[in-house]
């Protein structure tokens, strides 16, 4: 592992902090929590993360113990799975999800909306429902975005769901047109799906037998139903005695 200066305490807690509290260890290890086991795939999870900080965190967290290193295939591919002590963060990695869900307030999280995290967040949380043809393709317009990241296409095909940023060539069935403000707010449950269709800032066309259940099969962030916390208890000011004083 690469040298850190460390707390010099034996408290359990800064021991954890040493090893998780670098920047992006966290959001990798959701991602290997989330299935990824690929570089590419993990890669395509923490989209801002250059190649070569990502490499160095893998082999930082294989070292401790955290994630182990797998062979597969004819090839012999490269795959990361977490260990038994990987896994068993989970739990705070959520903790911390939920907290930031029901704490932070949503514009300062909006202001500057990673479109590839996006739509990865979305590919995996998909519901392929068992009405679907053999393959539906789902066209994702954000005409606010950088030029580059204005189309998306969402592949479901084969019980699986693909993600492509560039055409595809395949005919599409769905289109959805949002700011990515708006597609950011209605995912995470920070703005109500069927208000933001009613009031014109989410579109959708395509056939009704596949529009008027996108809520289903599109569904939401897994932290949707996580509340958030009122605007005045959200401004996180001091509370108890201490405030008081």
């Amino acid at each position: 592992m690469t040298t850190r200066t460390g707390y010099g305490q034996y408290c359990p807690l800064s021991m954890a902090a040493e090893i998780l509290c670098n920047r992006w260890t966290m959001l990798l290890l959701r991602e290997l929590l989330e299935g990824s086991t690929g570089f590419n795939e993990i890669s395509r999870g923490v989209p801002l993360m250059s190649r070569t900080l990502l490499m160095r965190r893998l082999r930082e967290l294989e070292s401790v113990g955290l994630v182990v290193r797998e062979y597969r295939g004819a090839g012999r591919q490269v795959h990361y799975r977490p260990t038994a002590a990987g896994g068993a963060l989970g739990t705070v990695i959520r903790a911390m999800a939920e907290w930031g869900q029901e704490w932070i307030d949503v514009e300062p999280s909006v202001q500057d909306v990673d479109t590839d995290f996006l739509m990865w967040d979305i590919r995996r949380n998909v519901r392929v429902l068992p009405d679907f043809p053999e393959r539906l393709v789902v066209r994702f317009h954000f005409p606010d975005a950088p030029v580059k990241k204005q189309e998306h296409w969402l592949i479901l095909a084969n019980g699986e769901v693909d993600i492509c940023y560039i055409d595809p060539g395949y005919d599409v069935d769905v289109q959805i047109e949002a700011s990515l403000k708006t597609m950011t707010k209605v995912w995470m449950g920070w703005q109500d799906f069927s208000a933001a269709i009613s009031c014109g800032d989410l579109q959708i066309d395509g056939p009704r037998k596949f529009t008027t259940n996108a809520k289903t099969w599109l569904g939401l962030s897994s932290l949707a139903g996580v509340r958030k916390q009122p605007p005045e208890r959200r401004a996180m000011r001091p509370t108890g005695i201490a405030a008081q004083a």
